[in-house]
């Protein structure tokens, strides 16, 4: 799990510009503290099907918290086990 929490990492610090910003933490609200919009919400999605194979439903974004990367982590690995 801890691959996908860094691949994950990754990609939202590249893609989102965060570089080395100190309030950026695995543990953070993307969205609250204002790192990613809905639309980048999109993208992370995109990403992880595209990366990982596997489909993110409407139905796990209501059941599942998917708002750090802990929790994006959590739903790729549970996904692909």
């Amino acid at each position: 799990m801890e691959d996908i929490k860094n691949t994950l990492r990754a990609f939202i610090i590249d893609k989102f510009e965060i570089g080395d910003d100190p309030d950026f933490a695995d543990d953070v609200h993307l969205f609250n503290e204002g790192f990613v919009d809905s639309f980048g919400a999109v993208e992370i999605i995109h990403f992880v099907e595209e990366h990982y194979g596997i489909k993110i439903t409407q139905r796990d974004i209501t059941l599942y918290p998917m708002n750090t990367v802990d929790e994006i982590s959590e739903v790729v690995y549970e996904k692909i086990s």
